[in-house]
């Protein structure tokens, strides 16, 4: 595995040579990212190559909610009837040049940490994500994301579930 440092995302970091090999991440990540960054839409963290400092994966989080309705049925009974607040990890992308060397763990890792330790200073419930396809389901899959009944590609992660992941 290549050796990377972690980063939020600033206007030091090359955007414009990523290339995950997903036109709506690529594009997201090369024209949106620092918008949202400026207007607190969401926070964009990146990994960068020691020897090199090119970005290889970046992820987004923000804060979001989520109707309780919509969880399933033994989660909805313990909760309120109005939103509950969860964490969005909007966007997940690796660079083609290092895909399937297992950079996408290693920050999805990183981006739970990082919930975690926000949920000391707000309530965060569980971590969302919107998988793109079958195959990105199947990756979240692999780490305990649950499905969100009658959304298929829509998964969530309680938070108590990444406190037992990350040893908590």
């Amino acid at each position: 595995m290549i050796t990377t440092e972690i980063h939020v995302l600033d206007k030091t970091h090359d955007r414009k040579s990523f290339s995950c090999g997903e036109k709506s991440l690529d594009q997201y990540f090369q024209q949106f990212a620092t918008q949202d960054i400026k207007r607190n839409i969401s926070r964009i963290f990146v990994a960068t190559e020691k020897k090199r400092k090119t970005i290889v994966v970046f992820y987004s989080l923000s804060a979001n909610s989520i109707d309780a309705s919509d969880l399933p049925l033994n989660l909805r009974k313990k909760l309120p009837k109005y939103p509950v607040p969860i964490s969005l990890l909007g966007r997940l992308a690796v660079s083609q040049d290092v895909q399937h060397q297992g950079m996408g763990k290693v920050l999805l890792a990183d981006a739970l940490q990082r919930v975690y330790h926000a949920s000391k200073a707000m309530a965060v419930y569980a971590v969302i994500v919107e998988a793109l396809d079958e195959n990105a389901k199947k990756f979240y899959q692999k780490f305990g994301f649950l499905d969100l009944p009658n959304k298929p590609l829509t998964l969530f992660l309680p938070l108590q579930t990444i406190k037992k992941l990350i040893n908590c």
